[in-house]
């Protein structure tokens, strides 16, 4: 009769660390996003020792309000094309 682990081995361990930051590195792209405004973006990553939970990745990502910057006609004008190249 087998006993069940609960604690990830250190070479476990290891692998999800590479596992998470390969799955940041293949979706780069789409976790900086495409806001005109970008402020600052956080990735934040947690590994744990109990066998009980798995990896998990966080992206917290912030932009600026394009009517902050923009006049309004510019925010319209730019949306409409922003629209026109969605279709």
């Amino acid at each position: 009769m087998g006993t069940k682990r609960n604690m990830y081995t250190r070479k476990e361990l290891i692998e999800q660390i590479e596992q998470c930051g390969q799955s940041i590195i293949d979706n780069a792209e789409s976790i900086l996003g495409d806001e005109r405004y970008f402020s600052h973006l956080q990735v934040d990553f947690q590994i744990f020792r109990s066998t009980s939970q798995i990896p998990c990745i966080e992206i917290t990502r912030a932009f600026i309000p394009e009517q902050q910057i923009e006049d309004k006609a510019t925010y319209l004008e730019l949306k409409q094309r922003k629209r026109g190249n969605k279709k």
